[in-house]
C-alpha cells in the first residue's frame, strides 16, 4: 500500500486542519458551556464543500465512507476536526454516517429528497439506534417499537444519545417491528423533524464532557412514518453488519483528540519552562510514538475497506479502534504527569480536552473489542458489530 496521501486527501487534511485551528478550536469553549450543537462549525463544512464527503460522486458528493471509493477521505476530516474540538468531530462523524447510509441503501427518490438538501443548502443527517437499556439487551433488541399500519408504521419509544437530533431535517431512527426477533425485525426509518408524535426531550443532554455534541433524547408517541420514509429492507442493518462500518471513525476521533493534547503540550511546556526537563522530553516522545502508531493502523484499516475482503477490514478496524482508545487514555495520563495541575483550571482548554476525550473513549468498550478479536483468532463465534 502507498502511505502517501493523494492530492485530494492532502487537500481535505489541510483544509479541515485550517478550519480546526481557526474556527473549531476558538469556538469550543462556547459550545461546551452552552451544551449546544456547534452550528457555526457544521456550517463551515458546507461552506468548504465538505458536507457531502460521504455521499457518492454520482449524487454530487465526494465518494468517501467505508462503502465508497475513498474510505480514508472522511476519516482525515474527522481526525483533523477532533484536533480542534472533539464535540464537532462527533457531530460530523454522525452526519457522515447518516448521509452515507442513505446514499448506500436508500431508493432513488429518497436520495434525491434527503441528500440533495445536504449538498445544496447544508442540511444535516444523523442515525440513532441507542435507547435506554440497550447495552444490557444487545444492539438489536430494541424497545422502540414499529407497529405495521396501512401504508407505513406507527412508532412508540424513546431514543437517547441522538447527536444532531434537534438539528436535522430527518432523524434516521432504528426500531424493532413488534413480534419479530431483533435482527429480523430491525427497521430503519426517516422521521421528519415536524412529524406528529415526534419530539425532542428538552433538558435531556447535560454530560460533563462532549457537551457540544448535543445528543438529546427523542420521544416517539404514536408517530406515523409512511412507507416512503422506510429506509432499506427489514433486518438490512444487522444483516449487512453496518455497525462495523463505524469503528474507524471513532478511532479517528480518538487519534485527533490525542493529537490535540500533544499540540497543547508542545505549546504550553516551553512557556512553563519545563521543555528541557528529561522526564518532560521522555513523555513527549512516548506520546508521539503512540499517536503515530495509531495513525498508521487507522490509515491501513481504511485502505483495507477498499483493497481487502470485508471481514478482514472489519477485524482490523476493531484493532485500530482498540489501540486508539488505549493510546488516548495513555496520552491523557502521560500529559497530565508533565503539564502540572495549574493547567487544569475548570475552564482551561486542557481540562475540556480531558473531559471530552475520557467521556468519549467510554462510548466504545475496550474489553469487548479485544475479546471479539480474541474469539476470531481462537476459532470461536464472534460478531464484529459488538461494541457495547
Amino acid at each position: 500500500m502507498n502511505f502517501e496521501l493523494t492530492k485530494q486527501q492532502r487537500q481535505v487534511y489541510e483544509t479541515v486542519g485550517e478550519l480546526s485551528r481557526t474556527v473549531f478550536k476558538p469556538n469550543a469553549a462556547r459550545y461546551d458551556a452552552e451544551a449546544s450543537t456547534p452550528s457555526e462549525n457544521m456550517r463551515a463544512f458546507f461552506d468548504a464543500g465538505l458536507n457531502g464527503i460521504t455521499i457518492s460522486e454520482r449524487m454530487g458528493g465526494m465518494g468517501s465512507g467505508t462503502a465508497g471509493e475513498d474510505p480514508l477521505l472522511y476519516l482525515l476530516a474527522v481526525e483533523q476536526t477532533a484536533r480542534g474540538d472533539l464535540s464537532t468531530a462527533q457531530c460530523f462523524h454522525i452526519h457522515c454516517h447518516g448521509a452515507h447510509y442513505v446514499d448506500q441503501v436508500g431508493t432513488d427518490e429518497q436520495r434525491e429528497r434527503v441528500l440533495k438538501p445536504v449538498l445544496e443548502r447544508g442540511s444535516l443527517l444523523n442515525a440513532t439506534g441507542s435507547e435506554p437499556g440497550r447495552t444490557s439487551r444487545g444492539a438489536y433488541n430494541l424497545i422502540t417499537a414499529a407497529q405495521p399500519a396501512e401504508n407505513g408504521y406507527i412508532l412508540n419509544g424513546m431514543k437517547n444519545y441522538a447527536t444532531l437530533g434537534a438539528d436535522v431535517d430527518y432523524n434516521l431512527i432504528f426500531a424493532g417491528v413488534a413480534g419479530m426477533p431483533g435482527n429480523e425485525g430491525h427497521l430503519g426509518v426517516l422521521v421528519p423533524q415536524n412529524a406528529k408524535g415526534f419530539s425532542v426531550v428538552e433538558g435531556s443532554w447535560n454530560p460533563i464532557g462532549m457537551r457540544g455534541a448535543h445528543s438529546p433524547s427523542l420521544k416517539l408517541d404514536n408517530c406515523f412514518v409512511d412507507n416512503s420514509n422506510v429506509l432499506g429492507d427489514l433486518g438490512l442493518y444487522p444483516r449487512e453488519r453496518w455497525q462495523a462500518r463505524f469503528h474507524l471513525s471513532f478511532a479517528a476521533q480518538y487519534l485527533g483528540g490525542a493529537e490535540a493534547i500533544f499540540d497543547l503540550l508542545r505549546e504550553y511546556l516551553p512557556k512553563r519552562g519545563t521543555a528541557s526537563d528529561s522526564y518532560t522530553q521522555l513523555r513527549m516522545g512516548e506520546i508521539r510514538v503512540g499517536t503515530d502508531s495509531v495513525r498508521w493502523l487507522i490509515y491501513r484499516a481504511a485502505w483495507m475497506w477498499k483493497n481487502s475482503d470485508r471481514e478482514a477490514a472489519e477485524l482490523f478496524s476493531m484493532c485500530a479502534k482498540h489501540r486508539a482508545i488505549e493510546n488516548a487514555v495513555i496520552t491523557m495520563d502521560k500529559g497530565a504527569q508533565i503539564i502540572g495541575s495549574s493547567a487544569f483550571w475548570a475552564d482551561s482548554p486542557m481540562s475540556r480536552l480531558f473531559r471530552d476525550l475520557r467521556i468519549h473513549t467510554l462510548h466504545e468498550n475496550l474489553d469487548k473489542t479485544a475479546a471479539t478479536l480474541g474469539k476470531f483468532h481462537l476459532g470461536e463465534p464472534y460478531d464484529t458489530t459488538a461494541r457495547l
